[in-house]
């Protein structure tokens, strides 16, 4: 009866981390600072590729060495924001893009798939503890068969 114990617990622990683990964020402290070097990246490329469009403006011919400056600002602004992207998750967005809403919800009409929707997530953990538990149940049963004979 022990052993039956101990099975479902795990089961259930073993559940409740795979619910848990989706639903953790990036916190704060990681999201912020990569926040704040991909507004800091994207500025100095602003600052820069506004230099050299001035110096056009101005009937100046910029050199290699000033167009290559403005391509890594570029490049690094580019990096930063995507390091954002990726340490914050879906909360940040390209600074000089206009807000825009991925699409979410229940398909209508037509045929899809369930995988990117986070809302089948638990569902298939509760799916995997079930599966668990189960085997654990077998093994469990076929041990105490073993056991009498």
């Amino acid at each position: 009866m022990r052993s039956l114990k101990i099975a479902t617990a795990t089961a259930l622990t073993s559940a409740a981390l795979v619910f848990a683990a989706p639903m953790a964020s990036a916190s704060d402290t990681q999201c912020d600072p990569a926040t704040a070097a991909a507004m800091e990246a994207e500025s100095a490329y602003e600052a820069a590729r506004s230099d050299y469009q001035k110096q056009i403006d101005a009937g100046g011919h910029p050199g290699k060495a000033e167009q290559d400056n403005v391509d890594q600002l570029k490049q690094k602004a580019d990096a930063a924001a995507s390091q954002a992207q990726r340490v914050c998750g879906d909360t940040v967005a390209d600074p000089t893009a206009p807000a825009s809403k991925k699409p979410s919800g229940a398909m209508h009409t037509g045929t899809g798939t369930a995988s990117g929707d986070p809302a089948s997530t638990p569902a298939l953990a509760a799916a995997g503890g079930l599966a668990v538990a189960a085997a654990a149940g077998f093994v469990l049963r076929r041990r105490a068969h073993s056991r009498q004979h």
